[in-house]
């Protein structure tokens, strides 16, 4: 969130991606191995699929965060997946985006760097408003300090329920209804 891409930056980003996703596809091709190749291209247009409801959001900050997160060398890879009725969530994006800074930077102190760590982000969108699930996989090495954390995050525009393990912490970032917060 702090980094502020350029247009040049983004796009030679998103042409390396393409092109690693075109060797996977040439790789495959030239040992004929059809049927992965009807596979990797599902999955890049379920990708693509994502990657436009994500921007469907209207939360422009928090999209930026999520798709140029694994662009930079980080402790733990970042998936994420929208559910639901797409519409404009524009309200949260800068709470949420910042709540999403905070935690990953609580979460990437509070990790193990010497395994594989893996976090999916799911945006569920109900009628009017959104709930936020933050699943991480791999191994804590401060537990403690993570769920202390956790624990002082309730505020007036959203609420928090979490459950923390060393090897597994989910969280839902519930925000409060617009109509509610005075």
């Amino acid at each position: 969130m702090n980094e502020k891409w350029t247009i040049i930056d983004a796009l030679r980003h998103s042409r390396h991606d393409w092109l690693n996703r075109m060797q996977m596809v040439k790789g495959n091709l030239s040992l004929g191995k059809v049927e992965e190749i009807h596979r990797l291209i599902d999955r890049f247009v379920q990708e693509a699929r994502q990657e436009s409801n994500l921007i469907g959001l209207s939360m422009p900050l928090f999209s930026e965060w999520i798709l140029t997160y694994n662009w930079k060398q980080q402790p733990c890879l970042l998936e994420y997946e929208v559910l639901g009725k797409l519409h404009n969530l524009s309200h949260l994006d800068e709470t949420v985006c910042t709540w999403t800074n905070q935690f990953f930077s609580m979460l990437q102190h509070s990790l193990d760097v010497y395994v594989e760590n893996y976090v999916c982000i799911t945006i569920e969108c109900d009628a009017e408003n959104a709930r936020f699930f933050f699943d991480f996989r791999g191994k804590l090495t401060s537990v403690e300090e993570l769920q202390n954390w956790l624990a002082n995050q309730n505020n007036k525009w959203y609420s928090i329920s979490y459950t923390v393990r060393d090897e597994e912490v989910s969280v839902i970032l519930q925000p409060i209804e617009k109509s509610v917060v005075k």
